[in-house]
């Protein structure tokens, strides 16, 4: 598999520029940010942003647009964040200007030299028809969930780590540390220094957020990048200190903010992960205590708890009811977890060829199934799309135009029982857009699609002329719009993810 590392600096500006990388959390299709991203990479071509601005947008509240999407059907919320478009693409053009991509390249080679530290969530690029986020699901499972079965043959042990919060707690000043060293960042002739890639790309964090340097934009491939960054540093610290403490009998995979450290006995994994978390520490990370686990059986402990628990409960049906049910009881003994995610859209995808097809499926008590449909994304907000377009099909099974609308009206009824929704509103507002277009979503996105002179970002930083492409450029498509269902298109469910491909 190819990854970010592996392209040419042209080639790495291409890719994150690309819509899917700027956003890569699930959007209906007619959001489209192509046209805004490539005019302002134009534009800003061989210039400085600073150049662009009439205040610094450090000074500004709201600059870029925050989605909150409630994480547990409680109290809990997760802040997804779509980037300004200018601070986007100006940020992309400095990490991919050619000297800094080479000195980039050159420091992901240091983090990396050390093959019993192994790192498998540095961005892919796709080569094939996958996209390239289910490109990386494939390669969490091969380089992760196989791996760790094949390592069972060398050791014993095996101990899970997580880091709490990773992208809220990324100190942005550690970006430079990993980039140029520590010492060599935190020399006060450097600290404001703009020949250095590093502060350039705290700089530009701090802008986004209201000058904090605490947490980074959750929510593109770019800030995925920037926190295997400072990832890396600490795979390079921790590979030092074991070095320095003569500790060579194991092997780490890491996925993103998640560990496996692999031993022959848990004292030793133990004792590596002190070494882990006082680096981490060092770093403004901490260990999630609530997920570390320690297992002797590396077969069953290379099963993440939920893909073993659905392995070992789940039962072959094709009622609808009852396939429901099993999501639903695994949804509430693994809430938000990968394997419900995948269930849940492999469902989606039957459901879809049943209603579709030419025989045409005449599915019962519709209302049931909805009910069941919005209790499960209502428990586990990961759900929202896909809860949506498995919806969207039930819905088209009724010819009664009212009593659709009245189905709709007690969905919007029980999801308004919830806090931070403004994520949940972009889907709700998909499924309900050609029942009843006039039903108001709260949140700008969903205003943004009734009305285009909405703005979604804080422009006023910046001069006439970027604030006029910021405002004049429609990342709606409304010709799509006009040619939606209400059923979800192939096109719109095979967005949400393809696992049946995959793992198949």
């Amino acid at each position: 598999m190819k990854t970010i590392l592996d392209l040419t600096y042209n080639e790495a500006l291409e890719f994150l520029l690309k819509p899917e990388s700027y956003c890569s959390f699930e959007l209906p299709e007619y959001f489209n940010f192509q046209s805004l991203l490539s005019t302002l990479s134009t534009e800003l071509t061989g210039k400085k942003l600073r150049d662009c601005h009439v205040k610094s947008p450090k000074n500004q509240e709201d600059v870029n647009l925050v989605l909150l999407n409630n994480k547990d059907g409680q109290f809990a919320w997760r802040p997804f964040q779509l980037i300004h478009p200018a601070l986007y693409v100006s940020l992309t053009h400095n990490i991919t200007n050619t000297t800094n991509w080479d000195l980039i390249k050159l420091r992901f080679a240091e983090f990396q030299q050390n093959d019993r530290i192994e790192c498998h969530s540095t961005p892919l690029v796709s080569e094939d028809e996958k996209s390239d986020k289910q490109s990386q699901i494939y390669e969490w499972w091969k380089k992760i969930e196989q791996r760790s079965l094949t390592l069972a043959l060398d050791y014993n042990h095996v101990l899970h780590l997580d880091i709490s919060d990773c992208y809220g707690s990324l100190y942005t000043h550690s970006i430079a540390w990993a980039l140029h060293t520590k010492e060599e960042a935190k020399k006060p002739m450097n600290r404001d220094n703009l020949n250095l890639i590093g502060v350039v790309v705290d700089k530009h964090l701090q802008d986004m957020s209201h000058g904090q340097t605490n947490g980074i934009p959750q929510g593109s491939v770019l800030m995925d990048f920037i926190a295997e960054m400072v990832l890396g540093y600490g795979d390079l610290m921790l590979s030092k200190k074991l070095n320095e403490l003569n500790i060579s009998d194991y092997r780490i995979l890491r996925y993103r903010d998640d560990y496996r450290i692999f031993t022959n006995n848990a004292q030793l994994s133990a004792e590596i992960a002190k070494v882990l978390s006082e680096i981490l520490s060092s770093l403004n990370f901490k260990i999630n205590a609530s997920k570390t686990a320690s297992n002797y059986d590396l077969i069953l402990g290379a099963i993440k708890p939920d893909k073993l628990h659905w392995i070992k409960n789940k039962r072959k049906t094709e009622n609808i009811q009852k396939w429901l049910i099993q999501l639903y009881a695994l949804g509430k003994e693994y809430p938000n977890s990968g394997t419900l995610f995948k269930e849940t859209k492999l469902f989606l995808d039957w459901l879809q060829e049943k209603v579709t097809s030419e025989d045409g499926y005449e599915i019962n008590d519709i209302d049931v199934i909805i009910s069941i449909l919005v209790n499960l994304a209502y428990n586990n907000p990961r759900l929202y799309a896909l809860a949506s377009a498995s919806i969207s099909f039930m819905i088209t099974q009724i010819d009664d135009i009212d009593y659709q609308k009245k189905l709709i009206e007690k969905i919007q009824r029980k999801f308004q029982q919830l806090p931070n929704t403004s994520y949940l509103n972009v889907w709700l507002q998909r499924l309900t857009l050609k029942i009843d277009s006039n039903i108001h979503y709260t949140g700008e996105l969903c205003q943004k699609v009734s009305d285009n002179s909405i703005s979604i970002w804080n422009s006023e930083w910046l001069n006439p002329k970027y604030k006029g492409i910021m405002e004049q450029t429609d990342i709606i498509n409304r010709e799509l719009i006009n040619k939606l269902e209400i059923e979800f298109s192939k096109d719109e469910t095979d967005q949400l993810g393809e696992y049946d491909k995959l793992f198949s």
